[in-house]
């Protein structure tokens, strides 16, 4: 009897061996994210949202302060804020987030100033600030808080037709601010709106029906005041914006009819006193004859104050 070669058993062995007896590759674990560290996820693995977690509920939760290192989730008032981000940490917030009007980071439920006291990293809030040295806003138009009437004269000139036609009279315009305003106690502005609208009607003569130019006028003036570079230079003592006017204009020898001028252009205001405008108009009543000029206006407040309540 002969015996089987050893190379050839050695091959039938290895033939027999189940595949499932080869490990497979170990898997690498899913990153879990924790921004700031302090072992509790942002949320749970494989997940994209779950409820706030606090020191009854660690496990399936999301941390209640992803930014700020808190391991215990103290939630004082169970609004889903944990309290060291929470804006008012013993006072539960019903619909979105605690509202701050002086942007120091207590929510005004809580604070304890109307002027920025922000907390120390004891959590007490530091004591409420002089409240003249509190703000370097200031209010660059003093009656814009509230819905005005203006009486201001008003001077244009433009070329037509090869010929210069001039005009002064007055505009009778109503006036406001368009965004919020907020005071301190003082009435100093801590907040004051980056546009001004005013619009009107401008005519050049006492009886209406003799006036050279009449017609509606119209304004939008911007002041970047929320741009601290601008708010606190001279800068702030200017206005920019856009002017519009419809003039029923001065009859003029070679057209027509007597000239309707709808005219455009920018608006450079200083100190509240003076505006000047060029524009560009085009006569409305003769084909679009296209002339340009000038305007200027005198911005002081004849009569003023129509009634509405400060925007506070």
């Amino acid at each position: 009897m002969r015996s089987t070669p050893l190379p050839l058993l050695a091959v039938l062995l290895l033939a027999l061996a189940p595949a499932a007896a080869q490990t497979p590759p170990a898997t690498e674990p899913v990153p879990i994210a924790d921004s700031d560290g302090d072992g509790v996820p942002d949320l749970p693995p494989g997940q994209t949202e779950a409820p706030a977690c606090h020191p009854g509920r660690m496990e399936a939760c999301a941390d209640n302060c992803p930014l700020e290192v808190n391991p215990g989730q103290e939630d004082s008032d169970g609004d889903g804020a944990g309290d060291l981000c929470d804006p008012c940490p013993f006072v539960p917030v019903k619909d979105g987030e605690h509202a701050d009007a002086d942007d120091d980071g207590v929510g005004d439920e809580c604070d304890t100033c109307r002027l920025p006291n922000p907390r120390n990293e004891s959590g007490e809030q530091a004591p409420c600030p002089e409240k003249q040295a509190h703000s370097e806003w200031k209010d660059p138009n003093p009656l814009g808080r509230r819905l005005q009437f203006f009486i201001r004269p008003l001077a244009l000139g433009y070329r037509y037709q090869g010929s210069w036609v001039g005009s002064t009279g007055l505009g009778l315009h109503l006036g406001g601010s368009l965004g919020e305003w907020r005071f301190d106690e003082k009435g100093t502005a801590l907040k004051v709106p980056s546009w001004y609208w005013s619009a009107g009607v401008y005519g050049d003569s006492v009886n209406l029906f003799t006036a050279e130019h009449l017609g509606p006028y119209a304004a939008l003036d911007f002041r970047p005041m929320e741009w601290a570079p601008y708010a606190r230079s001279w800068a702030r003592e200017f206005k920019f914006g856009v002017g519009a006017h419809l003039f029923w204009s001065k009859r003029v020898e070679g057209v027509e009819k007597r000239p309707l001028q709808l005219g455009v252009g920018p608006r450079v205001g200083f100190l509240d006193i003076v505006s000047v405008m060029p524009f560009a108009q085009f006569d409305l009543a003769n084909g679009g004859g296209f002339s340009w000029g000038g305007m200027l206006v005198l911005d002081f407040k004849v009569l003023q104050d129509l009634g509405v309540p400060l925007a506070k």
